[in-house]
């Protein structure tokens, strides 16, 4: 039978695995799938972790990592690339060689320093390799406030943190609120070291695991259909809601997003 071609745009993620499938690539793959895209995934670590807290994690071999991405890359037309969890400087040494050799593909980066629990998913070197080397080829950064204000450490608020972290490269930087307090999440984009979009969303009442990996998963699905990058920025941050909307408790901690809601629910995803 003749093949035919995709009408799928694909993207790949970098990230880590997470057991549970409410985080890290697991969670990446489901929003790309849900958003009409074709997920390709290289395994950085393998956590473990449940919807309470992460309990460990082992770093893959950097260069297993990257043959893993760079086999991808060399097949397949890959529209956007979304980074997550890394874990040492040497892993962000190892992808910003790869992704000099694809300077066309926008990429997302969730700049993953801890779990949602507290535990630690870094060691020590991490967030200098990140601003140093890695946010000058990044698209959209889309840190929660303590990870923005811990990549940038001269900042006292988040806005001072965005403006710090455009300034050492992130070409748009999303700082998402769900840490912050109030009855709306603020959350604050910066572009060319300026403050130019706020989206203020409904606080909802749990803890979700994998919230962060959801939305710049969507985004970077958003950023493969072809969409600029606040048009991608609005969908990804309202499918992201409506996935904690329609979000479930599997276990004693933190609840899961709904990925599929639409499929469920009669909504449009």
């Amino acid at each position: 039978m003749a093949g035919r071609l995709s009408t799928l745009p694909a993207v790949l993620t970098i990230a880590g695995s997470d057991p549970s499938g409410g985080a890290g690539l697991q969670a990446d793959l489901l929003t790309f799938a849900s958003l009409g895209t074709h997920g390709c995934s290289a395994v950085t670590a393998v956590t473990i972790q449940d919807s309470v807290n992460v309990r460990g994690f082992t770093m893959m071999d950097p260069l297993d990592t990257m043959a893993q991405a760079r086999v991808v890359l060399e097949d397949i037309s890959v529209q956007a690339i979304k980074i997550g969890m890394l874990g040492s400087a040497q892993m962000v040494e190892a992808v910003v060689g790869v992704l000099l050799d694809y300077p066309e593909i926008p990429v997302v980066l969730d700049p993953v320093l801890a779990a949602g629990g507290g535990g630690a998913l870094a060691v020590a070197g991490l967030r200098e390799a990140m601003l140093d080397l890695l946010l000058p080829r990044v698209t959209v950064l889309t840190p929660n406030g303590p990870e923005a204000l811990a990549l940038a450490p001269g900042a006292d608020n988040l806005p001072a943190a965005g403006h710090a972290l455009t300034e050492a490269g992130a070409e748009y930087v999303l700082i998402t609120g769900g840490h912050g307090q109030g009855a709306q999440v603020e959350n604050l984009l910066f572009h060319d070291r300026q403050w130019v979009e706020t989206y203020l969303q409904e606080r909802l009442p749990h803890r979700y695991h994998g919230s962060g990996c959801t939305l710049a998963a969507a985004i970077a699905a958003g950023l493969a259909h072809g969409l600029p990058v606040l048009p991608a920025v609005a969908q990804a941050l309202d499918y992201t809601h409506r996935s904690l909307v329609h979000a479930y408790a599997l276990g004693r901690g933190q609840w899961f997003p709904d990925r599929f809601f639409w499929a469920r629910s009669g909504e449009e995803g």
